[in-house]
Formats: C-alpha cells, structure tokens, sequence
C-alpha cells in the first residue's frame, strides 16, 4: 500500500493511505468497517477492514514504515 506523508506529530510522521481501495469490499463494494481487534502480540498494530457480507478485506499496519 502507498501511503502520503501529511506532517509530523512530536518528530513521528502522519502518513494516510494514498487511495481509499483499501476499505471497499474487492467482492461488493461496500465500505468496509474498521476491526482494531485482529492484533497478534509482538507483530505491533493492524486493523483489519471487514465487509458486513465478505468478512476481512484488507489488513492495514499504519506503522509498518517505522519498523
């Protein structure tokens, strides 16, 4: 995924998704709702964004840059 660098908070940088391909359902779509409930231990944060018909499409770590 492309991401747009839009600043900086304290010294970390902001970036959002360059497109919104990622929260629309591949099969439907629907916009798909985001689930902040799908983190694995050590693997830092992840949101999974859910179809309500499809179930998961899309996993997005927003801070896969700083790793």
């Amino acid at each position: 995924m492309d991401y747009d660098e839009v600043g900086d908070v304290d010294g970390v940088p902001v970036r959002v998704p360059i497109d919104d391909s990622y929260r629309t359902c591949s099969e439907c779509g629907a916009d798909c709702y985001p689930d902040p409930g799908i983190t694995v231990e050590g693997q830092g944060a992840r949101i999974a964004f859910v179809c309500a018909e499809h179930g998961v499409n899309a996993v997005v770590d927003p801070f896969e840059g700083q790793r």
